[in-house]
């Protein structure tokens, strides 16, 4: 019996409590066993599913996140260094430039001016020419 017919074999003897013998009859002896309520537990599948998925993807999505910026921060490092070597290189290709400019006007020299050897040879023509004049 559930509850509905407990509730009406109560009323139906307090209707008939009236006559002779009511209190021979009570509704302890008509009521029926009070049902356990049982509680389904199966929502924590569920629920603990869910949640898992839920923390994974959080954590996936911070680890994502995590990369992304630590990506970022390489590639501005490495781009960064790639631009000083760039620079570094165009420095190294104009002071080339200047030293080889250079050891061509030092290859000149010689050609252009008199050497050691030259100058005291003029000398001492200048010298004796002087001399066989005085």
């Amino acid at each position: 019996m559930g509850l509905r017919s407990a509730a009406a074999a109560t009323a139906m003897l307090r209707r008939a409590g009236a006559g002779a013998g009511a209190a021979a009859y009570s509704t302890e002896t008509f009521a029926a066993p009070a049902q356990k309520v049982v509680v389904r537990r199966s929502g924590f599948i569920r629920g603990g599913l869910f949640g898992f998925l839920l923390g994974v993807s959080s954590a996936g999505a911070a680890a994502y996140v995590y990369l992304l910026d630590e990506y970022q921060q390489s590639s501005n490092s490495l781009l960064s260094g790639v631009d000083n070597l760039q620079k570094s290189t165009e420095k190294l290709k104009t002071h080339t430039g200047k030293i080889e400019l250079l050891e061509k006007d030092l290859q000149a020299v010689p050609k252009k001016y008199a050497t050691k050897s030259q100058v005291e040879d003029l000398r001492n023509e200048l010298l004796k020419a002087i001399v066989s004049l005085t």
